[in-house]
């Protein structure tokens, strides 16, 4: 095929290839400028132009129509590859192939994320999206933020005890409710009758947090009785915490989606808490750079998907 160069390439554009691929379909210029609503002569100029590029005839005219030389079949479908990509560079924002994606997605995501939805995501994403490899980073809040607006991320899962939808630069999506449970051994005698706040200030307590001691919901609702909370054992995640339960005669507060999905995993059981009030929201944000990445309104879907399930 012949060469190329800077300055042949400025000679092209789209028109004249279209011109190429109808006349390669129909083989006559009339039909080319009927379809693509040209007159005949703008056909033949095109044409014309293709001709002094390639240095070839590329079309003889024959009895039956114009006859594609050896060089036009060769150029056939690597003409039609350039015009297939622009048209899904301009039509991308509409479009996305996760079968065929290949990238490396950074997601910003705490404990409850990184044990309760990362993982079902990892599972879909190698079954409907090979390529699309997940980097998961420890980020809560504030952090995740910073992140998303240094680009370190792509998105951030997870409560944001601030309200995001009042900042114009980030967009948060809700996902899903959660609300705290309070779990144990699964034959632990706290399950045995009507589940009380005195019968819990009574339990050795493990706590879960990064931060050391703090007070939750649960030790406020305890405080308005006069009662006060027996923490035996702080863990800064989850899964240490699920596995502490299974072994021993502690309670503890968790999101309900976690006692439920890793109960028979860890041998544990869970109540709803005697309290009012407790949910939190959990919410995908996402930077208004990629307000309408396909890529991101793709992975929302999954998520949303995910999490009711």
């Amino acid at each position: 095929m012949t060469d190329i160069n800077d300055i042949n390439i400025r000679l092209i554009d789209s028109t004249m290839l279209l011109v190429f691929l109808r006349t390669m379909r129909h083989k006559k210029a009339t039909a080319v400028a009927k379809e693509m609503g040209l007159t005949q002569p703008a056909v033949s100029h095109a044409l014309k132009r293709l001709r002094i590029l390639f240095k070839d005839p590329l079309f003889l005219r024959r009895a039956h129509g114009l006859e594609p030389t050896a060089l036009a079949r060769e150029l056939e479908p690597k003409v039609e590859n350039i015009i297939r990509l622009i048209s899904q560079t301009i039509e991308g924002s509409e479009q996305f192939f996760p079968n065929s994606a290949t990238t490396d997605l950074r997601i910003g995501a705490f404990d409850y994320e990184l044990t309760n939805i990362i993982p079902k995501l990892v599972a879909k994403l190698r079954l409907v999206s090979p390529n699309i490899n997940i980097h998961a980073f420890p980020l809560h809040s504030d952090g995740a933020i910073h992140a998303l607006s240094q680009g370190q991320i792509d998105l951030s899962i997870g409560y944001f005890n601030f309200p995001i939808r009042g900042r114009k630069t980030y967009i948060a999506e809700k996902l899903h409710s959660e609300h705290y449970v309070l779990a144990a051994r699964r034959d632990h005698s706290i399950f045995k009758g009507k589940l009380t706040l005195e019968k819990i200030a009574k339990e050795k307590h493990l706590l879960i947090s990064p931060y050391g001691r703090i007070k939750n919901l649960l030790d406020h609702a305890l405080d308005l009785q006069g009662l006060k909370i027996d923490i035996q054992t702080i863990v800064p995640s989850l899964f240490p915490a699920l596995s502490i339960l299974e072994n021993s005669d502690l309670v503890v507060t968790l999101p309900k989606r976690v006692a439920e999905d890793n109960g028979q995993k860890f041998d544990i059981a869970h109540r709803d808490l005697p309290i009012e009030g407790g949910e939190f929201q959990i919410h995908a944000v996402r930077h208004v750079r990629d307000a309408k990445s396909p890529l991101h309104l793709w992975l929302l879907k999954i998520l949303r998907e995910l999490v009711t399930q």
